[in-house]
């Protein structure tokens, strides 16, 4: 395809740019972040093919390999690679190979966390930063460092500079963001010295600058070398836009670095991380005029992501010279063959990344990055984004249920060629995510659907609204397959009164009338109860919220966590753990809530006109066992087959009229990603 085939829109973002030896072929880029694929610090074959199909999707500089580590101290702590070690270069070219070979161009980010390791872990050495202040997220007191450790450091620093030139990778990008120890060393909150890497401006900018020119010297003048900072730390006592203004045209004259990738925020608190990671609960592109301000300022070329999704926002920062590269990385997550699309006018197809925070927040609990809708994205050994057709006569395969997993279902089995007819009870396609968009700022889970929609339009998949399915219904349609995806129903749990309790679903539907006097139950630990809760206070109820846990939103990560007790807080919610609800009875008008102190058995009451209470969901599963009988596998999956991704070859019963499969929350209350992943394993095989 020509640059005159690409939509005139577009065309800024398919622009090469060339940064000394590194020529990449377009501006959209994929930042340096760490999904916790690798294992032990060495790159599996897992996260080889992760980076590769952005590539192959077109991404033009894949900047792999966040957080880096290359010292003895580093824990790790977010499955990062281990740049401190010869071994590390032969992976490195693996990857390097793999990327190049799609036509992108590749970058590795080296990084100290300073005071963001664990001494508890790893090597159990202590953590070091410039002074000995404790950070909230990983709570560790620091060692101050010593002239010797400086020294140790830029040797660091250097030797995994050389490493990655030595593996192929095209370029490096040090790290002085998101708290880490350049940074700490920047900041007159984190920077306490009086020596001279202290005091001044000049002072504290001295140990990066050391750094950089240990970099330099290893590596030659021709081998590009860049750094992320800060536009702003937002951060009391912190770095100002001037200041990080200053310190990004200090370095873009210093002839050390060769581009700056610019980011907004500081990540020292649960609120802070919210916002230098964004979900939803921030606004598109919220820190652009942070980069363009910084690009205004310097004559090396600057770097931008957060959070900017969409392809039109791309442009205009290009366009309009605010970058020169854009970083769409959880865009790319969402969909790797983003930029393919667009190249190719596909861009409806293009799956949308809604801002829900969750492969950011799994990598932050320690775990690995997953998208909350996209199950291929880091599972492509055994999934592929583009489902092919199956090469046999068309089956006709039933899916009950058009939520996230049903309709991911029906989108999977349409692909393979089969015909699809999809049966939802309800007036509009959604499921649960209908009523969690309906949440404040967690509106852009709509976006989903939005797009699953689009799916089945151009799929031509057979849309029934308003059909609650009913056995001779199913029987009536002569499927071969069918797919059970009516989700689950609401649990309010099992005490004295449960009855007396409305669920968030009744909130979120507007069924009940909120009451002045809200008390929230969340025995569930995700979303709904805290959405519940704000929704109540944000429309003028005094709402208390009880949970058995020791904190709100044990399911989630620190980005959702920080957001959700940012609006809690903010609508004055009164917040009491350790307390389960054991019963609740009419008290005149009102109601009487018992609560039982986990830890002291000491029973409290309150007095209220109202109680919500969340317990997760219980499968909605009537309509799955009046047909199990009827089914040729009498509704069995062989769990080993499905975790491989393999076919499902049970067969139990010969006279069986279909093949029978139980998705989502209709099979176990789990979340979005979960039911469009047994949606996934099974539908791709039919």
């Amino acid at each position: 395809m020509t640059s005159s085939d690409i939509p005139a829109a577009y065309q800024a973002l398919f622009a090469p740019l060339v940064i000394k030896s590194m020529q990449i072929p377009n501006r959209f880029m994929s930042t340096s972040h760490a999904p916790g694929y690798a294992s032990g610090g060495h790159i599996t074959d897992r996260y080889v093919l992760y980076e590769a199909e952005k590539a192959r999707g077109g991404v033009g500089l894949v900047q792999f390999g966040g957080a880096t580590a290359m010292s003895p101290e580093n824990s790790f702590k977010y499955g990062q690679i281990n740049g401190g070690v010869d071994g590390v270069i032969p992976e490195y070219q693996r990857m390097a190979g793999a990327i190049h070979e799609h036509g992108a161009v590749c970058t590795i980010q080296l990084a100290h966390g300073g005071r963001r390791e664990r001494w508890d872990s790893g090597n159990w050495l202590p953590a070091f930063a410039p002074s000995c202040t404790r950070e909230l997220i990983h709570r560790v007191f620091p060692a101050e460092i010593e002239d010797h450790d400086i020294r140790r450091l830029c040797d660091d620093y250097a030797a995994a500079g050389r490493r990655a030139r030595l593996g192929n990778i095209d370029g490096i990008e040090i790290s002085c963001q998101a708290g880490t120890l350049i940074e700490q060393f920047w900041s007159p909150a984190m920077n306490f010295r009086d020596d001279d890497y202290g005091g001044s401006l000049e002072n504290r900018m001295r140990f990066g600058f050391e750094v950089l020119q240990a970099v330099r010297d290893e590596l030659g003048d021709d081998y590009p070398v860049g750094i992320r900072m800060p536009g702003d730390e937002m951060m009391a006592g912190g770095l100002n836009r001037e200041d990080c203004a200053e310190i990004a045209r200090a370095h873009a004259e210093s002839g050390l670095v060769d581009f700056i990738s610019v980011v907004g925020g500081q990540a020292y608190d649960y609120k802070a991380s919210a916002k230098i990671w964004p979900t939803m609960w921030v606004p598109s592109a919220a820190y652009l005029g942070l980069a363009g301000g910084i690009r205004s300022t310097v004559k090396v070329p600057v770097f931008h992501a957060t959070r900017i999704t969409d392809a039109a926002t791309a442009a205009h920062a290009v366009k309009e010279g605010l970058v020169d590269m854009v970083g769409m990385t959880r865009a790319f997550i969402a969909d790797p063959h983003h930029v393919r699309k667009l190249r190719e006018g596909l861009e409806d197809d293009i799956r949308p990344c809604v801002g829900a925070g969750y492969c950011v927040d799994r990598v932050l609990k320690g775990t690995d990055a997953l998208c909350c809708h996209n199950v291929a994205t880091s599972r492509e050994e055994q999934l592929s984004h583009q489902i092919e057709p199956c090469g046999l006569p068309a089956r006709r395969v039933v899916v009950v249920g058009g939520g996230p997993g049903g309709l991911e279902a029906a989108r999977i089995s349409a692909h393979r060629g089969h015909q699809v007819i999809l049966l939802e009870a309800g007036a509009e396609l959604g499921g649960q995510l209908v009523l969690a968009s309906k949440a404040g700022w967690r509106r852009d889970l709509s976006g989903i659907i939005g797009w699953l929609e689009t799916q089945m339009e151009r799929l031509d998949v057979t849309v029934h609204l308003n059909s609650l399915a009913t056995r001779s219904d199913i029987e009536a349609l002569g499927p071969d397959e069918v797919i059970i995806a009516c989700g689950g129903l609401p649990n309010v749990g099992d005490f004295t009164g449960s009855n007396l309790a409305d669920t968030t679903w009744d909130v979120f539907s507007g069924q009940r009338p909120p009451g002045d006097e809200v008390l929230v139950f969340d025995e569930h630990g995700g979303h709904g109860a805290l959405a519940c809760a704000e929704l109540l206070a944000a429309g003028g109820a005094r709402v208390t919220l009880a949970t058995p846990d020791r904190a709100t939103s044990s399911e989630l990560g620190d980005t959702n966590i920080g957001a959700h007790m940012s609006e809690l807080y903010g609508h004055g919610v009164t917040i009491v753990p350790d307390t389960r609800l054991t019963t609740i009875e009419h008290d005149g008008n009102s109601l009487l809530a018992g609560f039982t102190n986990l830890y002291t058995d000491q029973q409290q009451h309150l007095k209220v006109d109202q109680v919500v209470s969340d317990c997760g969901t219980l499968p909605n599963d009537d309509l799955y066992f009046e047909l199990k009988p009827l089914s040729s596998n009498l509704g069995e999956v062989d769990l080993r087959v499905l975790a491989a991704g393999e076919p499902q070859m049970v067969q139990r019963n010969p006279e069986g009229q279909f093949a029978l499969y139980r998705i989502g929350d209709a099979w176990a209350g789990r979340n979005i990603h979960a039911a469009m992943l047994d949606a996934m394993r099974i539908c791709k095989n039919l």
